[in-house]
């Protein structure tokens, strides 16, 4: 069986934006960005690093400086580091969100690594879940988010790829450093972006499963 691939990368000479670039960059309007993108899982799965090339795009916007290792170095299991002025984030991506529940575990691990190994000052690193969709509020995933904080006292924070295009679209500054996307069992509700959203005359439930999970 033949898989296909979408051609990735602008193509200089002709001045074309790549498929991913076109999600993220076109003149539509928020509403309409907003609803390409959330039927875009296919084109982002289908091109090669559509993943990382989506991440690196949101984050150009964001003051956020993405490495990504190399597939298959061991001593560097996380998806990606994502270097701001005042700290960094340590990152684990899951598009589709169905192997979510392992990312907080994942995470733990990435975070021990960087203190063991890389000497970093944990303090200025913010574990971080990037995901397509928020995982419904049945799952255990919220449970291991409150558990984590109430035990080791380590807040995971978590955000949907569609409320990072939000805040790219809109120019809003993003800061992990406070509480806005630290979601658990007893607040999994983006209200941030539902706030930013209904400023500017969109409402949040309008996506549901992006900004708040299904029930």
């Amino acid at each position: 069986m033949i898989k296909i691939f979408e051609k990735t990368g602008s193509d200089e000479k002709s001045g074309k934006l790549s498929s991913i670039e076109k999600l993220v960059n076109n003149d539509l309007a928020l509403c309409e960005k907003m609803n390409s993108l959330r039927d875009s899982i296919s084109i982002v799965k289908l091109t090669p690093n559509g993943e990382s090339e989506l991440i690196r795009l949101l984050f150009s916007g964001l003051n956020g400086c993405v490495y990504i290792p190399r597939k298959g170095d061991n001593s560097e299991r996380f998806d990606a580091i994502i270097d701001f002025p005042d700290y960094k984030a340590v990152v684990e991506i899951e598009i589709p969100s169905s192997a979510i529940l392992d990312a907080p575990r994942n995470l733990l691990d990435d975070y021990a690594v960087l203190k063991a190994r890389k000497g970093e000052i944990t303090s200025n690193i913010i574990p971080l879940v990037i995901c397509w969709d928020l995982p419904n509020k049945r799952t255990d995933y919220w449970n291991v988010i409150s558990d984590i904080k109430e035990i080791l006292g380590i807040e995971i924070k978590t955000v949907s790829i569609m409320a990072l295009a939000v805040h790219y679209w809109i120019k809003t500054p993003l800061n992990l450093l406070d509480d806005s996307y630290y979601l658990d069992r007893s607040n999994s509700t983006m209200e941030y972006i539902s706030e930013l959203l209904s400023a500017v005359g969109i409402s949040a439930e309008d996506f549901p499963g992006y900004f708040t999970p299904f029930k």
